[in-house]
C-alpha cells in the first residue's frame, strides 16, 4: 500500500472528524437557541450542578470556597436563585473553571458520552489520528 493510500485514508478520516465537529458545533448553537426560550435560573442550575459534581465537590465545600451559604447554592442549583454578577468570577475560580464555563449550557455531558463510547470502540492507531486532527481542528479557532 503506497503513500497515496495513507492520504485518501487521512483525507476521509479528516472529512469524517470535519463533518462530525461541524455537526457538534450546530447542534450546540441550536440548543442554545432553544435554550434562550427556557428559563435562565434553572439552565444555569443544572450547569452550576454539572460543573460542581465534575469538580468533585459537595455543595458545602463550594459554598466555603465562594463564601455564600450552602443554601444558597442549592437554591441556584434548582434554579430558585441566581447568584450576583459580582461572585461570578469567585464561583469560576470555586469550581476551577473559567467564567465562560459557567454559561456553556449545551448539552456536554451527552457529547461527552457519545465521544467516549466512540473512542471506546476505536483502536489506539484511530484514536491517535482523531487526537492530531482534533489539535489542528482547535489550532483553527
Amino acid at each position: 500500500m503506497g503513500l497515496k493510500y495513507y492520504i485518501k485514508i487521512l483525507h476521509f478520516k479528516v472529512k469524517f472528524i470535519l463533518l462530525f465537529w461541524i455537526d457538534i458545533c450546530t447542534s450546540i448553537s441550536h440548543n442554545y437557541t432553544a435554550m434562550e426560550d427556557r428559563n435562565f435560573k434553572k439552565s444555569f442550575g443544572i450547569r452550576l450542578r454539572y460543573l460542581r459534581n465534575s469538580a468533585e465537590l459537595s455543595q458545602e465545600k463550594l459554598a466555603e470556597r465562594v463564601g455564600l451559604s450552602t443554601k444558597t447554592i442549592s437554591y441556584i442549583e434548582n434554579g430558585k436563585n441566581s447568584i450576583s454578577f459580582n461572585k461570578l468570577p469567585l464561583l469560576a475560580k470555586g469550581l476551577g473553571v473559567p467564567v465562560y464555563k459557567l454559561f456553556v449550557f449545551a448539552e456536554s455531558e451527552n457529547h461527552r458520552e457519545m465521544l467516549d463510547k466512540l473512542l471506546d470502540s476505536a483502536l489506539d492507531k484511530e484514536i491517535n489520528s482523531i487526537a492530531e486532527i482534533a489539535k489542528i481542528v482547535l489550532a483553527m479557532k
